[in-house]
């Protein structure tokens, strides 16, 4: 906002402005829409209240006790409006309205607005199509700067399609939303479209591919999750919270994996609603050897085992030794711990116990 402009606004307004910050739940209860911007107004006992700024669930209030025209209030609204615009005003378009996309996104899930739909005011609303591949990318960096909004939508135009679009949503983290005709592309021996298991597989690789391209290009620790194809005008707000879930879970339970794929966490998210204390308890009730999982060999076995399902020639030639080897590896577990992992029961619960002392060891 120009200055000249501002002082407009506080010779209206005179000493009887004051600003606050409100929760949205403090805003929706006072009587304010349930996603505010810049120039919102209700109603007071004592006067108006305008949005002058929304951060997440903050919301930046101007009140004020003096009787005011409706042309005097819908100059401040406009005021305070072309304020909103002039903050993000060295954006392009396109920035700008992703920015505002992501900004109604997260409101939506930190209010638990799983079910909301995108609204028709949202200007990039007509860019969302049913069968969109949606990615979240969180990129940290802890010395150089990463990508700006232009240069990481750059690269994903030329690294996936030009159909893809980029919204910001926090600092360091990206909704990446493309065509589903990559998933066409990949065409099975008989020439029909990939589906269920195969289709997973794919997306796996899509998300592999994009962790290399934005760690080749700009460096720092990345984390991607990838979901199946959506509709982002019905369900863009519930994907965002689950793909966020599915890499704090993956930072947790996978530690060194960067690309999380939810259909493979529904363990970790049961476990992960285990009070700490019976997940301790569990591990030292069941544990032969409380130092077996301390062993890097134990644990690399284990893990190639249980990706492999636990088919042990497949698991050999995934860890190239020979197959009587993975067998006295798995005997000396059976040993040490008393569970023996080619029985299915016995493979159960040394895979919860390999999860829950992954975390507990780092607590």
């Amino acid at each position: 906002m120009q200055k000249t402009q501002w002082k407009q606004l506080e010779q209206l307004l005179g000493d009887g402005a004051t600003s606050r910050t409100l929760t949205s739940e403090e805003w929706e209860q006072g009587g304010g829409s349930k996603h505010p911007e810049p120039g919102d107004q209700m109603g007071l006992s004592h006067g108006l209240r305008f949005v002058t700024r929304v951060a997440g669930q903050e919301i930046h209030v101007l009140e004020t006790s003096m009787p005011l025209s409706v042309l005097e209030q819908d100059l401040i609204r406009m005021l305070l409006q072309q304020k909103g615009t002039r903050t993000s005003g060295a954006f392009s378009d396109l920035e700008r309205q992703a920015r505002r996309l992501g900004d109604w996104i997260g409101q939506c899930v930190a209010a638990g607005d799983w079910r909301a739909e995108v609204p028709d005011r949202a200007e990039l609303r007509t860019r969302l199509f049913d069968g969109m591949i949606p990615f979240l990318l969180l990129h940290e960096q802890a010395e150089e700067k990463g990508p700006s909004y232009g240069e990481l939508d750059k690269a994903l135009r030329s690294f996936i399609t030009e159909e893809t679009l980029l919204v910001p949503l926090r600092e360091h983290e990206w909704l990446i939303l493309t065509s589903d005709r990559l998933l066409v592309e990949a065409e099975t021996a008989d020439d029909e479209v990939v589906e269920g298991h195969e289709r997973k597989v794919i997306l796996g690789s899509l998300g592999s591919g994009l962790h290399q391209m934005v760690t080749g290009e700009w460096g720092g620790e990345c984390h991607i999750a990838v979901g199946e194809p959506i509709d982002p005008t019905e369900s863009v707000v519930h994907t965002v919270a689950i793909l966020r879930e599915t890499i704090q879970l993956g930072r947790k339970f996978h530690v060194g994996m960067q690309v999380h794929l939810p259909w493979l966490i529904h363990l970790e998210r049961l476990l992960n609603g285990i009070p700490e204390p019976a997940r301790i308890r569990f591990v030292e009730e069941m544990m032969g050897r409380p130092d077996l999982f301390n062993d890097a060999e134990t644990v690399s076995t284990l893990d190639a085992f249980f990706s492999m399902d636990c088919n042990v020639s497949e698991t050999a030639k995934k860890l190239f030794i020979h197959r009587n080897t993975l067998l006295y590896r798995l005997d000396k577990i059976k040993q040490e711990a008393g569970l023996d992992v080619r029985s299915f029961n016995d493979a159960v619960l040394v895979r919860i116990l390999l999860l829950l002392y992954k975390v507990t060891k780092r607590k």
